[in-house]
């Protein structure tokens, strides 16, 4: 076992892995994010591998796939007998605190603002929450004035003053104060719901942000062209309100309002880590802490005409993952990454260790420089099911792989999924081109079925494919 040591994780929901200054996101302002960077190591190829809010909080607090418990987008509940991150870390020795969003205790609909603040008033049973000695949390909100969390195993509920962000903030300050207890290593996870629409921030953090001028847009964003779904985007709670489609101007000003809220409330978040930091160093506690940035999945942002989460472009399963405090600092690492590689991760960075999920790796050794960079060529991508009818991949669903190089992806059902896209990252880093048909990519793309196909196999997944490039059928329901 690995000499005990503090971690704390800042988890955003739908921060978008290029939408901070570090990453050369020109329309933010992150100083504290950019120090972390600057302190430690970024994946810059790090991926959501089932991109939508549930999923990876499943992968996160299990270490599996999505696919081996058939987790869908939305509407899961964590079982009890899943043994969750906070209980292997908990078993080192460290104290384990949770703060904030939860989002693995389904028992509730999925819209209305009335279903949404109920899910809020339900405490979350402790036998759907194992593993931490400290708990603030709530399942979820999306309102950032109105939320409230639960102590522990206490019924009555605790409203949060101002700004929930800043309110979570305050929470992990006060835990790294006075609430941890001494003596002990820690691990404390601090989960944010922003910038998770409804785009919701105090008006002078968005006047900050506009007053800079026009947003300067990702070249792959047409603003004419965006679908302004799902509703929660662009509905009431938001800035720019709804897009009325009488209006020519409305689209451009409901996207860039929503837009300049969502970069105000990535520069909040920003200064919660600043004070979460100026905290561990106040107290003494920094040299003995690993502090880990990261998001539960990107947003699209109109990329590709499109809002929210859940395909397979880089706006969407693209993470920030920032680890300060192990290692050389400065360090960006290219090596694709994925959700099922934190479990793992995490506990070797606290000192212990977890066998990592077949196809999925424990980077610990590398990030605290005992190990070089490990080998891999490709992680898995998924989208394993949709209960929404009204939502995209309902009837299909998809799956993929990511290298270094390219992304190429399969669409389809129990028949067989097809080729669907093949994207040269290098060269077209905003996936601009499509080249699945491409002839003088066909070997290439030969080559990356043949890598998913084995993903596939290694993590027990019986996606089923379509004949392709030269391979069989795989998995196919019979007719």
């Amino acid at each position: 076992m690995r000499s005990p040591r503090n971690v704390v994780v800042v988890l955003a929901d739908q921060l978008r892995r290029d939408a901070l200054g570090c990453m050369g996101d020109p329309n933010v302002r992150t100083p504290h994010i950019d120090r972390l960077a600057a302190e430690g190591t970024t994946f810059t190829a790090a991926s959501s591998t089932f991109p939508a809010c549930v999923p990876f909080r499943f992968s996160l607090m299990t270490g599996h796939y999505a696919h081996s418990r058939n987790v869908p987008a939305l509407g899961f509940r964590l079982s009890p007998a899943e043994r969750t991150l906070g209980e292997a870390i908990g078993a080192l020795g460290h104290a384990t605190a949770y703060i904030g969003k939860w989002h693995l205790y389904s028992a509730y609909g999925t819209t209305g603002t009335q279903t949404l603040r109920q899910a809020n008033r339900t405490p979350v049973p402790a036998r759907y929450r194992r593993g931490f000695d400290h708990w603030r949390g709530f399942e979820l909100r999306n309102d950032y004035y109105d939320t409230v969390v639960f102590a522990d195993d206490d019924p009555l509920p605790l409203p949060l003053e101002g700004y929930q962000t800043d309110a979570l903030f305050e929470l992990g300050v006060d835990y790294l104060k006075s609430a941890r207890p001494a003596g002990r290593a820690f691990f404390l996870l601090l989960s944010l719901e922003a910038p998770h629409p409804p785009f919701m921030a105090p008006p002078e953090a968005i006047a900050r942000v506009a007053g800079r001028g026009p947003l300067r847009l990702r070249p792959n964003i047409d603003v004419p062209a965006i679908d302004f779904f799902p509703p929660e985007w662009h509905a009431a709670g938001n800035p720019g309100g709804a897009v009325d489609p009488a209006d020519p101007h409305s689209r451009a000003r409901v996207f860039a309002a929503n837009m300049n809220a969502y970069y105000a409330m990535i520069e909040i978040i920003d200064a919660g880590l600043g004070r979460l930091r100026a905290t561990l160093e106040e107290t003494g506690l920094a040299a003995s802490t690993t502090v880990v940035l990261l998001s539960d999945h990107g947003e699209l942002g109109g990329s590709h005409g499109l809002l929210g989460k859940a395909e397979p472009y880089e706006e969407s399963t693209g993470i920030p993952f920032i680890v300060q405090g192990t290692g050389p600092p400065g360090r960006r690492c290219a090596l694709p990454v994925c959700t099922e590689d934190l479990f793992p991760t995490l506990v070797g960075l606290a000192g212990g260790h977890a066998e990592p999920a077949p196809g999925s790796l424990d980077l610990s050794a590398f990030l605290q420089g005992h190990a070089g960079e490990p080998e891999r060529d490709g992680v898995l991508l998924e989208f394993v099911a949709e209960t929404r009818r009204e939502r995209a991949y309902f009837d299909e669903t998809w799956r993929g792989i990511r290298t270094r190089h390219h992304k190429y992806t399969v669409l389809g059902d129990r028949s067989g999924a097809r080729p669907w896209q093949l994207f040269e990252l290098a060269s077209d880093p905003f996936e601009q081109v499509n080249r699945v048909a491409d002839p003088a990519l066909g070997a290439t793309a030969g080559e990356l079925h043949t890598a998913l196909s084995g993903l596939l196999d290694k993590s027990g997944d019986d996606f089923a494919l379509a004949p392709a490039f030269g391979h069989p059928a795989r998995s196919v329901a019979p007719a």
